[in-house]
């Protein structure tokens, strides 16, 4: 119970600091994002980058170049793998039923 509960901690953390609004994410996507961290043991941090590379194209520039700065952090951090980092960003979220973001 506390696993999830500090694993969902750790990721909205994540997700804030790569400039991604928790709160506008669309839960079912939200859903299938954990779902996949989970089954693939991916970190916190390592979801997050999932749903960088599906949202990233809808984020404006300053948003874009904050992320990379971020990354480039985490990429040197025991946090994310290289092994999990490349295949976050080559799956290109064939798996996503659900848009990203919630419609507004």
């Amino acid at each position: 119970m506390f696993k999830k509960f500090w694993y969902l901690r750790s990721f909205n953390a994540a997700l804030l600091e790569l400039g991604i609004e928790p709160a506008n994410l669309n839960p079912g996507f939200r859903g299938e994002v954990l779902a996949l961290a989970t089954r693939d043991q991916l970190t916190p941090k390592e979801a997050a980058l999932v749903v960088l590379s599906a949202v990233y194209p809808s984020l404006s520039l300053v948003d874009r170049l904050g992320s990379i700065h971020v990354v480039r952090k985490w990429r040197s951090s025991p946090q994310v793998s290289e092994v999990n980092y490349q295949r976050t960003q080559s799956a290109g979220l064939a798996f996503a039923q659900t848009p990203a973001f919630r419609s507004r």
